[in-house]
């Protein structure tokens, strides 16, 4: 009998000794710039109406049609800015029901007072911190930051995942991408392209060059399984790639998306 009773008893004191011991992850133990596989896939945004059910095996993706149309960066533009005030304004105008541009250029202006290029994470603790506002309030290419931005709304973000990074095998980039998509969320990536990528017009798919020898953000906004590639959307207006979108295959975007980010925003999903 004893040893019947210690057959049962001992797994039900290692399960509880377990239980007691294993630390509960929640949102509030996340980081600012998630890197931890289960806290991204803890804070991952679900978007309602965008997203799909992974057990449908949906062969198509897209959130382009809840996406504001391309826009064309000017001559002292900041690509990264305007890939997140593109990702950013994709949610606030599907939380308000309404179609509205965010600024890029007060991101912009508002980090380059120290003569540094705008840089991923000062510019999304930044938009943690702060916000961005409206391109009413400040128009695009605005060259100063209007008194008026400091009495209006502000839209920001909580944090934001890196949800694969260079040293990531070339599949999983691909996997964890389509499952951001899956979810409803754009994907902001770095290129590893060559430096005439955004000239090239009129081209359906980016094929890499010989000389990969630059970084550039673009946005990934579907994914189609029957050509295995994404659709990625720039700030390079509607005569770059195919009306301002191009498709990069599968296996090139594994090998030269560096790095792939989600942005969580304020609201939550």
């Amino acid at each position: 009998m004893y040893k019947i009773m210690r057959y049962f008893l001992l797994p039900a004191f290692l399960l509880c000794t377990f239980a007691l011991n294993a630390q509960v992850v929640t949102k509030d133990d996340a980081p600012f710039g998630v890197t931890n596989a289960e806290m991204i896939d803890l804070l991952m945004p679900t978007i309602p109406g965008v997203a799909i059910d992974p057990r449908d095996k949906m062969k198509q993706q897209s959130v382009k049609p809840y996406m504001m149309p391309v826009r064309k960066i000017g001559p002292s533009g900041s690509d990264l800015s305007y890939a997140l005030a593109t990702c950013l304004e994709f949610y606030v105008n599907l939380e308000n029901n309404y179609k509205d541009n965010l600024s890029p250029d007060y991101i912009q202006l508002s980090l380059e007072n120290s003569n540094r290029a705008v840089n991923l994470q000062e510019a999304c603790q930044f938009l943690a911190k702060v916000g961005t506002v409206s391109a009413a309030i400040m128009p695009y290419e605005a060259r100063q930051i209007p008194n008026a931005v400091y009495a209006t709304e502000k839209y920001g973000i909580s944090n934001y995942l890196h949800i694969f990074r260079k040293t990531t095998k070339a599949r999983q980039r691909v996997f964890d991408t389509k499952k951001a998509l899956m979810r409803g969320n754009p994907v902001l990536i770095e290129l590893k392209a060559s430096a005439d990528l955004p000239q090239m017009l009129r081209t359906t798919t980016w094929y890499p060059p010989e000389n990969a020898d630059k970084t550039f953000p673009l946005v990934v906004v579907g994914y189609d399984e029957a050509e295995q590639a994404f659709e990625v959307m720039s700030s390079w207006g509607s005569r770059w790639g195919r009306s301002g979108y191009l498709q990069i295959r599968y296996d090139d975007f594994g090998a030269y998306a560096l790095n792939g980010y989600v942005l969580v925003p304020a609201r939550g999903y």
